[in-house]
């Protein structure tokens, strides 16, 4: 099979070739088979003004730069490259002009895509036929120009978009051909830029198929664009970030989560639905049934029913361990299923061949095994994923014959939703095309198993863009096949006089619905459960 021919533009020095980590993180997501051609260029000159901004130079040194920024030389991605040219860029003003070999050498290389690595600004020569990518970390139709995250910070802002785009000859205003989400931490400029560089190498390959199909995303280069900020500008976010600081130590010495699982009846999974994307509400709280702590237990989360409406498998939370254990509560009481001291959570269960099997989290220290549960807790078989990754709240669905697993990949995060099939719950799973499905800290981790209603299937996932469990939202799902899988947002669900939820299901006969919910409570305990905890993890 032969690959692509893709060039990519670089800046050379005196060091060798290199590039910031992030972008040979990117570049290896690339096809063993694609043919790649190196265009260095030798008189990139980064244009800084430390005089007029000094505020931001100097955050600059602790903020921006990271392990993921960093320069990093080629490394094993240099056995692929098929040629080296070097080249020296002519200049217009503020913009660097491609020399006509260069030029020349593009056109009749017969090349599929530029990939835009080096270089400043660029001017795109009117007779390139050919899609030239660039990465921009910020969603244009906020936020064009740069620094990266800093003005989504000072606006308050939950996310940060990433695109890459076909450039033009104005500024970030190119056609947006992959986008993606990641979190801003309000304590840390330096943690935000780095959730968002560590997820900017998956968006190489959707854009590189999209600019070859000549399709784009609905994303219009209507924001404001900025340039680097005053003075005044960045004492702003110090203190923002100060304030977010001192907050957060507060919160950890003295303040819980206190998570706790209620079930309600409704009348049909009809119901479900309205209620999940915020266009029906549940029955009053008072004809709730939420079951107390198991003995020894700080919170319970992540519900699921049994094999009936009686009895719901919940993560319990250990006073003494810091761990998660997997309980199983009924009118009758609680009983602690789980019995390895590793952390279990998310119970999913999966049909097989007639039987009920969980399928829970168990990343931080196995990969994903399915448990027998009925008659006490039995490690029944592991499952064969294609890379063997670690599972985070693995979901299964069986459609038309196939079997998906929708769940997160921990080395990635839980903020890029991936999706694998197989033919059965022991045949081996392989990554679906599609996947990963979504890169966002909303609905990118799994929140319950997927509904069912009126003949339309819907993926529940968890929305912690402002904190983690603070609510949910549903897709509607419009097609889900082996090769291909769409989906479209259709509403959320949050509660408005307590946290959450994070969790969301539907009971077997489809009368009941299971969630979980939370209150920040006040105990000086907290900060030590949280040390003790890690220690006991790590």
């Amino acid at each position: 099979m032969s690959g692509r021919k893709l060039l990519v533009i670089i800046d050379g020095g005196s060091e060798g070739d290199r590039v910031a980590e992030w972008q040979r993180r990117a570049l290896a997501t690339l096809p063993a088979e694609d043919r790649l051609t190196l265009l260095v260029c030798t008189n990139t000159r980064i244009r800084r003004e430390p005089l007029r901004f000094p505020l931001y130079y100097a955050l600059n040194l602790v903020a921006v730069r990271n392990r993921l920024t960093r320069s990093v030389p080629l490394g094993a991605l240099a056995a692929s490259i098929e040629q080296r040219i070097e080249f020296a860029s002519n200049q217009d003003g503020l913009w660097q002009v491609l020399p006509q070999e260069i030029i020349d050498l593009v056109t009749s290389s017969s090349a599929d895509a530029v990939i835009k690595l080096g270089m400043g600004l660029m001017r795109v020569p009117s007779q390139l036929a050919v899609p030239i990518l660039s990465w921009h970390h910020g969603d244009p139709e906020h936020f064009r120009g740069r620094p990266a995250a800093f003005w989504e910070m000072l606006a308050d802002r939950r996310v940060i978009g990433q695109v890459v785009q076909v450039i033009s000859n104005k500024l970030d205003a190119g056609l947006v051909v992959a986008f993606a989400e990641t979190r801003t931490i309000p304590h840390s400029w330096r943690a935000t830029l780095i959730a968002a560089f560590r997820h900017s190498p998956l968006l190489l390959a959707p854009a590189l198929e999209n600019a070859l199909a000549g399709r784009s995303l609905p994303k219009l280069p209507t924001g404001r664009n900025y340039r680097l900020p005053s003075n005044a500008q960045v004492a702003r976010l110090v203190w923002r970030l100060t304030v977010a600081t001192i907050r957060r130590l507060v919160f950890g010495a003295l303040f819980e989560k206190r998570w706790r699982v209620s079930r309600a009846q409704i009348a049909s999974a009809d119901d479900a639905v309205k209620i999940a994307t915020g266009r029906g509400t549940l029955p009053p709280e008072p004809t709730w049934w939420s079951p107390p702590l198991p003995p020894g237990c700080s919170f319970i989360a992540d519900p699921f029913f049994g094999e009936s409406n009686d009895e719901v498998l919940v993560e319990a939370l250990s006073r003494w361990s810091g761990k998660g254990e997997i309980h199983l509560i009924g009118p009758w009481g609680s009983k602690r299923l789980s019995s390895h001291a590793g952390h279990h959570s998310y119970p999913a269960l999966v049909e097989h061949q007639g039987e009920t099997l969980c399928v829970p989290e168990i990343a931080q220290w196995s990969d994903p095994v399915a448990f027998r549960w009925r008659n006490g807790w039995e490690a029944h078989r592991a499952l064969d994923i294609v890379g063997s990754p670690r599972l985070t709240d693995p979901t299964f669905r069986h459609h038309h014959g196939r079997l998906y697993l929708f769940a997160n990949d921990a080395s990635w995060g839980s903020g890029v939703l991936k999706l694998w099939s197989a033919d059965g719950l022991f045949d081996q799973f392989v990554e679906h095309p599609a996947s990963p499905l979504r890169i966002s800290p909303r609905g990118s981790r799994m929140g319950g198993a997927l509904l069912s209603a009126g003949g339309q299937l819907y993926r529940i996932g968890q929305d912690y863009s402002q904190d983690y469990g603070s609510g949910l939202i549903l897709f509607s799902i419009d097609e889900m096949t082996p090769d291909s899988y769409r989906e479209r947002e259709v509403g959320n669900f949050r509660f408005e006089d307590r946290k959450g939820p994070h969790s969301f299901n539907l009971a077997p006969d489809g009368k009941a619905v299971v969630f979980d919910w939370y209150r920040d409570g006040f105990t000086p305990m907290a900060g030590i459960r949280r040390v003790l905890g890690r220690l006991r993890r790590g």
